[in-house]
């Protein structure tokens, strides 16, 4: 179980997230997470470190949607994807989006029951789910 405190991170809305403040809080409830849930391993240093130096010549809009195609902790990447990532990312998004409250097993649920995710994808986060939840008892 994660026992981030809530009030260290900023929460930011939809219009904030193409600032570099956003990016850094974001990145840091990710690293802060990973080490918590024991999943922690050094590639997460470099967590959507283009975000902020592609942001500089790239609309928002367009570097969101590169950067869900490029980086395996997304869902709209078409190779095989990083699941512990991906459950970190989920689950350290409600200690920095206002939009996003949900918990990592919450949010797959919400992603599935919207069919924004698949259902093997769905079984495979989860069983990634189960052995992550597994090394926190």
């Amino acid at each position: 179980m994660v026992m981030i405190k809530e009030e260290n991170f900023k929460k930011f809305d939809k219009s904030q997230r193409s600032t570099f403040s956003y990016w850094y809080n974001h990145w840091k409830a990710f690293n802060q997470v990973a080490k918590e849930l024991g999943v922690w391993k050094f590639h997460h240093l470099f967590h959507d470190l283009e975000k902020p130096f592609l942001r500089l010549f790239m609309k928002y809009e367009k570097l969101q949607k590169f950067h869900r195609t490029h980086n395996r902790h997304h869902l709209e990447y078409p190779g095989d994807r990083n699941w512990t990532d991906m459950y970190v990312d989920w689950e350290c998004s409600r200690y920095t989006k206002v939009a996003c409250p949900r918990n990592a097993i919450e949010e797959a649920n919400y992603q599935l029951a919207n069919g924004k995710m698949t259902y093997p994808d769905y079984c495979e986060f989860m069983k990634e789910a189960h052995h992550i939840n597994s090394l926190n008892k």
